[in-house]
């Protein structure tokens, strides 16, 4: 009996495994999908209008993720980019009209299948590929139909280009791609594009035209919406802004409140998707300068459209993080005096700065010449700064003895730069410390015939403010900056700037934050060593990188 009762056990086992599995197959098949809610129309490819395909194109920012990196032209669409995301690394796929690496044997209605339903050709089912929605499709889906004719017929009239683009690194279980197919039947809900309500006042075709722009063919509120873990958009925070999908930084809020751009008019809207320059005159950086490539080819009446529209988009109160909330309230209030505050820097333990280690200043220290001066509390004869490398040469109780190296100026000696060329400061000194520096050989700055001078400095300080691990420094400064200035806009990316351009960038909005001096000179050095010309040399590329030192 009991040898019975088991194989009845496993049979109905069996059976439920093998009825869920099928039941997956059938839930997750693009085919279910298309049961429930059938096909949009395709008009056939004869008289398709190219010049309005690149239209197409343009407005729905196809370069910014599939045009290969590395080369300037908006038609070579090899794909590769990666994008970092809590689900995993998404490769961007060449979407050029070679016949191996990209979709030059999809027909049109293949393409429009991509498109508009998120299904590509291929895969192991006959069903179809279900595609990831990081590729927006809930967003194409309102494309009209002859929209997707024209953009397939500029799209084929492309170079292609051969090289295929790597597959996608996702974490279990978004590796299973067909488990897509259940996130198309919650999320995506195949309606084609309807105009709204139009506001009181404004004209309405104009108004559809925006309506359209930005809710199908610009994709906007794809980046500029909060979503949930599962990766939908938030109801109720349409535009409202939110993290990056790499979680280092935030989309801005674009609706009409106070906390997004309620205070930019519909012409400065317009002005913003045609030069980058915004209301305050910051400039787009980021993925917005790259969307900002694509409007700007717009038509005048397209773009003015878009932000007509957006205007009027639901206002939704949504700070950015660090971005304090309005008072709504009628009530005057008064704020308290402010009270300075030391911040919490992240520095080691005193007892953990040993002779022979190598180290980083992280809050500005006084030093002196003689290890007497720091017991003695005499007036200081050097200032390191934030961000300034050091060897810690010797140690006597709470004193450290450190070894400063860097660059100077012929005709500045009371200043020590980091690097030949570039103004990283790492110290500043008294006439007494001026005379202790040994120099090396001079050098003359080709571009602007300065002197520049290899320099070395020995002092003492107290065995605090410092760091032994120089990334962990980098690390905070980071995070310090992306919470500072993503309050209020896209964050500018490192390498877009100059070390000397960081300067003048930095300090220009500094009075719009609330860091602290230390905090700040750690944010400016921070930038600089990861900035266009400049690498740290104390973590990655050796002392060639500041310009060779012997």
């Amino acid at each position: 009996m009991a040898r019975v009762r088991g194989a009845t056990v496993w049979k109905v086992g069996s059976s439920l495994l093998v009825l869920g599995g099928l039941g997956f197959l059938v839930l997750t098949s693009p085919w279910t999908w298309s049961m429930l809610h059938g096909s949009q129309e395709l008009p056939p490819l004869e008289g398709a209008d190219v010049a309005n395909g690149r239209r197409v194109f343009v407005a729905s920012d196809c370069a910014t993720c599939h045009a290969t990196p590395g080369q300037p032209k908006d038609t070579v669409l090899g794909g590769g980019r990666a994008l970092d995301t809590a689900f995993g690394i998404f490769h961007m796929p060449n979407i050029s009209p070679d016949k191996q690496a990209g979709i030059g044997n999809w027909t049109l209605a293949q393409f429009d299948r991509a498109l508009r339903q998120g299904v590509g050709p291929g895969g192991f089912w006959p069903d179809g590929q279900v595609l990831y929605p990081s590729f927006p499709y809930t967003s194409y889906q309102k494309l009209k139909g002859s929209d997707v004719r024209d953009l397939y017929a500029y799209m084929m009239t492309l170079p292609p280009v051969a090289q295929a683009a790597p597959d996608h690194e996702l974490k279990f279980p978004f590796s299973l791609r067909r488990g897509v197919g259940l996130w198309r039947l919650a999320f995506l809900d195949g309606r084609p594009w309807q105009p709204g309500p139009v506001p009181a006042g404004v004209k309405a075709d104009d108004y559809h035209r925006g309506e359209y722009l930005v809710e199908a063919a610009g994709h906007c509120a794809e980046c500029h919406s909060t979503r949930t873990f599962m990766g939908n958009v938030k109801a109720g925070l349409r535009y409202a802004g939110g993290p990056t999908p790499e979680g280092n930084g935030w989309f801005p809020n674009v609706t009409p409140d106070e906390t997004g751009i309620g205070y930019w008019s519909v012409p400065s809207i317009a002005s913003y998707l045609q030069t980058g320059v915004n209301p305050i005159g910051r400039v787009a950086d980021g993925d917005m300068a790259e969307v900002i490539r694509n409007t700007a080819q717009l038509p005048a009446a397209d773009v003015e459209a878009m932000a007509l529209y957006l205007k009027h988009v639901p206002a939704v109160t949504q700070p950015a993080p660090g971005m304090p909330m309005p008072n709504h309230g009628s009530e005057l209030v008064m704020l308290p005096s402010v009270v300075q505050h030391a911040s919490r820097l992240p520095v080691s333990g005193p007892d953990s700065i040993r002779a022979g280690e190598a180290a980083t200043v992280v809050r500005t220290t006084n030093a002196w010449l003689q290890a007497g001066g720091v017991q003695k509390g005499a007036e200081a004869q050097a200032k390191l700064l934030g961000g300034a490398a050091v060897q810690v040469k010797a140690r006597d109780g709470d004193r450290v003895q450190l070894v400063l190296q860097g660059w100077q100026i012929a005709d500045t000696p009371s200043v020590v730069y980091q690097a030949r060329g570039q103004r990283v400061m790492v110290g500043v000194l008294t006439p007494e410390a001026v005379a202790a520096v040994k120099h090396g050989e001079a050098e003359t700055d080709a571009d602007t015939g300065q002197r520049w001078l290899p320099a070395e400095l020995t002092v003492w300080a107290e065995a605090t403010g410092l760091n032994t691990d120089r990334p962990a420094v980098w690390a905070y400064s980071q995070d310090v900056f992306q919470k500072a200035c993503s309050a209020c806009h896209v964050l500018p990316q490192k390498g877009h700037f100059t070390a000397n351009q960081w300067i003048g960038t930095l300090k220009s909005m500094r009075r719009f934050t609330t860091m602290d001096d230390d905090q700040y000179r750690l944010i400016l050095a921070y930038l600089q060593n990861h900035s266009k010309d400049l690498k740290d040399p104390h973590t990655q590329g050796g002392a060639a990188a500041a310009g060779g030192h012997p």
